[in-house]
């Protein structure tokens, strides 16, 4: 048994050593181990040592062994998940001298583990002992001073070493992006992503061949310090050429071309780039995009920007289940068609079925084929039955836009026939219809696309009802607004603000959709969905004004976890003299997931006196 467990943890580790070490870390590991079987102790300082009480342990009558670990916590952790020593514990084939040449062997694993962490001058002791029937392999560490950054330098070669005001901007942006600072903890894992995110960054606008000429990290371990000096060289600056588009087979490739927001002769930008993949997602044309530009600095004057598509499936039904704080459980049946053959055109049909305790939705939108400018038109209608606040309303929409930009949400200029069957217990029912000309602009500039951690999000819209065409003439704006701050290395900040007005005589007559409520979970947490609003005969109804605000503190705890407090205030009224707002603050847990950041906060609303728990996902713009 003893012979097949060594044979095991033979091929185990040659497994290992062939995937993760070098050839010169096998063999000084080897080494190691082969001066080890000898079975005399050793301390060492720095590099490790082993020691063991006087005699020969007998035999193990237990099965296997026990690892224990005496260090810092942060250290044991580290251990625990990467030592080979913890593999074989539980293995009833396990000798004495087999666990002996795996001590020994762990040794340097547990040094270059402990240096990878900012750890240079560790005191590690190893020993076999035998102990209540057992065997136990005993590590003690002393860590000693993590080792810190003590000075920076970042050097930039090619164009981007000029001068001017936006090369001086692009050098700024790299730093930020390095991130590591002086006095920041060193880490081999910390070190290797900051310069991978700066040069991400230099690489993001106009310099796509940029690259890293040369790196050091000087580690002293005498004054546990690390100098760290990186040099970018940004290569030409790359311009857009001609578009060279691959994988289509049902759309026209020119369709494809015209999606894309980066014309013949514009500097590259990663990020307009990466809108043009999700356009082409999100168009219903294709299930994936891969917009690259060819890196050659030979082409950078008019570099060929290489489009590959996967055309999916011209019709599919999908649905869903799921659950809001807001509406409770909702669900979704959902039907398109990415290729109508209308006007000998691929057009796109988007049809829904959506209810939840609140509303219910049968709604279906035409779009055109794009234009060269990436701009496209829009037909649809809708039917929606909403039960809010004990404000039950029916009602029929019909509307065109035109629409252009890359988002979700796209600026767009349209028109709509909207009619709605408005009941209120007490009151008699009630016909509202407007036909309403809107504008809508969406704001973007952020760092990231799902994730934003820097910069503005938000829309501005206006719009008017058409004279003679609407119950009650009005006009309306709204404007929503969310900002990113870097508050450090592992702090953000949020802010979110958001106005409205309708300009009228009065709300009678003005169809829901157009006045304002708020409360729930992106609006004034602490508060149930859309409970702040104008009170009439036991509803809550909307207002013509609206002014909500909100700011919000983040801690990342680690990369994709944080904590976070916040603090909301909002109203929705008709008359400045009767406003009153409405506080709720918190406290929640953030994750980053793939699809965009995923909120739980629990939420006081200070005027309704309660606690309430609110889900969220992405942010309202």
């Amino acid at each position: 048994m003893a012979s097949s467990l060594a044979s095991r943890i033979s091929r185990r580790r040659e497994r290992s050593r062939r995937h993760v070490q070098t050839a010169a870390r096998s063999a000084l590991i080897v080494a190691l181990a082969l001066l080890a079987l000898g079975g005399t102790a050793r301390a060492e300082e720095g590099g490790g040592g082993t020691s063991e009480p006087a005699g020969q342990a007998p035999l193990a009558a237990k099965p296997g062994y026990r690892l224990v670990i005496e260090a810092p916590d942060e250290v044991r952790r580290t251990l625990e998940r990467g030592l080979s020593l913890a593999r074989w514990q539980d293995d009833a084939a396990m000798t004495e001298t087999l666990l002996r040449r795996l001590v020994d062997e762990a040794r340097p694993e547990i040094v270059q583990a402990l240096n990878a962490e900012g750890w240079f001058s560790p005191r590690v002791e190893t020993a076999v002992e035998y102990a209540n029937g057992g065997l136990i392999a005993r590590i003690k560490v002393d860590p000693g001073e993590p080792t810190r950054v003590s000075a920076v330098a970042l050097r930039f070669s090619g164009p981007v070493a000029a001068a001017d005001p936006w090369d001086e901007a692009r050098r700024r942006a790299v730093r930020r992006a390095f991130g590591l600072q002086a006095g920041a903890r060193f880490t081999q894992a910390a070190w290797e992503a900051a310069k991978q995110r700066a040069l991400a960054a230099l690489a993001a606008e106009r310099y796509a061949a940029a690259s890293i000429a040369a790196s050091e990290a000087r580690i002293d371990p005498e004054t546990r310090s690390a100098a760290l000096s990186v040099a970018y060289d940004s290569g030409p600056p790359f311009y857009i050429g001609t578009i060279e588009v691959s994988g289509t087979r049902r759309i026209p490739a020119r369709l494809v071309e015209h999606f894309n927001p980066l014309r013949a002769g514009e500097p590259w930008s990663r990020e307009r780039v990466s809108l043009y993949e999700r356009r082409l997602v999100e168009s219903g044309y294709f299930v994936g995009a891969s917009v690259e530009i060819d890196p050659d600095p030979a082409r950078a004057a008019a570099a060929p920007l290489r489009v590959r598509v996967i055309e999916g499936r011209s019709q599919r039904i999908t649905g869903g289940l799921g659950y809001s704080t807001d509406v409770g459980v909702r669900g979704n049946l959902n039907y398109s068609h990415s290729d109508l053959p209308l006007f000998s055109q691929p057009w796109r049909l988007r049809s829904s079925l959506r209810a939840d305790s609140k509303t219910q939705t049968l709604e279906g939108v035409i779009d055109g084929p794009p234009r060269p400018n990436a701009t496209w038109d829009s037909y649809g209608g809708s039917l929606e039955r909403n039960d809010i606040q004990n404000e039950k309303t029916l009602g029929t929409r019909l509307g065109y836009a035109y629409n252009w930009g890359l988002e979700r949400n796209p600026s767009r200029i349209g028109l709509e026939w909207r009619v709605e069957q408005r009941e209120i217990a007490g009151l008699p029912d009630d016909n509202r219809y407007a036909v309403f000309l809107g504008w809508r602009k969406t704001l973007r500039e952020t760092d990231d696309f799902i994730d934003p951690t820097r910069g503005y999000l938000g829309s501005i819209e206006l719009g008017s009802a058409i004279p003679g065409l609407a119950t009650q003439n009005f006009q309306r704006a709204l404007a929503t607004m969310n900002f990113f701050v870097p508050a450090g290395q592992r702090d953000d900040l949020q802010f979110r603000a958001q106005a409205g007005y309708v300009r009228a005589s009065t709300r009678e007559g003005i169809p829901s959709a157009y006045v304002f409520r708020t409360g729930g979970d992106q609006t004034v947490r602490g508060y149930a969905y859309e409970s702040i609003g104008v009170p009439e005969a036991g509803a809550i109804v909307g207002g013509r004004y609206l002014a909500v605000g909100s700011a919000e503190y983040i801690r990342w705890l680690t990369p994709e976890w944080g904590a976070a407090a916040f603090v909301d205030a909002g109203d929705a009224f008709d008359d400045f003299s009767t406003r009153a707002f409405k506080v709720g603050y918190g406290l929640g847990a953030r994750w980053r997931s793939p699809i965009g950041p995923f909120r739980i906060d629990l939420a006081y609303g200070q005027q309704a006196h309660s606690l309430r728990v609110h889900f969220s996902a992405g942010f309202s713009f």
